[in-house]
């Protein structure tokens, strides 16, 4: 498990550092297709950077959360004994769309838990508990998933669901970052993908 998130958080890393150079390399012209002066185009980078500085927070936060959560989901007991229980940090920062998620209370084998198993956006600092079946009422799943895809629908100006890529479970997955992620898709992603699985296969 600790390997393969390990990998995965080295190939998000190398997707993330194609990002920017992609969009770096992207500032080298003028609109009109000509070349900035070095002033120019340092600025331009300079801002790249500064917006990929406030990701880096965002996604240093979510790879901590999912590497514990799937921590968390290995040491879980399997069994009738026991259900799952999500819950938000219970304060006045808690989204409104995860606070319908508090206390929804399922079987580990429920189909919830591997799409909407926590961390379910960036900076969300909603957890995962196991309690005593016999001490709580198991909650109605088909609700649940209906709440769980409430909380990670938000559509963008481009009519596409930008909170559809935390729909996943990094410890059945074995992942730290969404499989999805807007990297994956950027020019030259796939080549840099080949290019890591092939390091890593070297190991």
């Amino acid at each position: 498990m600790l390997e393969s998130l390990e990998n995965d958080v080295f190939l998000f890393s190398s997707l993330r550092t194609h990002a920017e150079l992609f969009e770096a390399s992207r500032q080298l012209l003028t609109d009109d297709k000509k070349i900035k002066s070095f002033e120019t185009f340092s600025n331009d980078v300079k801002g790249i950077k500064d917006s990929h500085r406030k990701y880096l927070e965002a996604e240093y936060e979510f790879a901590v959360g999912t590497v514990q959560m799937a921590e968390r989901w290995e040491a879980f007991e399997d069994g009738d004994n026991y259900y799952l229980q999500y819950r938000t940090a219970g304060d006045d920062k808690v989204r409104d769309s995860h606070a319908i998620l508090h206390n929804i209370t399922l079987p580990k084998t429920d189909l919830f838990w591997l799409k909407y198993f926590a961390p379910n956006g960036w900076r969300c600092r909603c957890t995962v508990v196991q309690v005593l079946a016999r001490n709580n009422k198991v909650s109605n799943s088909k609700k649940a998933l209906k709440n769980g895809e409430k909380a990670t629908t938000q559509i963008g100006k481009n009519g596409k669901n930008t909170l559809e890529i935390f729909r996943f479970n990094p410890a059945v997955q074995k992942v730290a970052f969404p499989p999805k992620h807007p990297y994956h898709k950027i020019a030259g992603a796939t080549k840099v993908k080949s290019m890591v699985k092939k390091q890593q296969n070297a190991k």
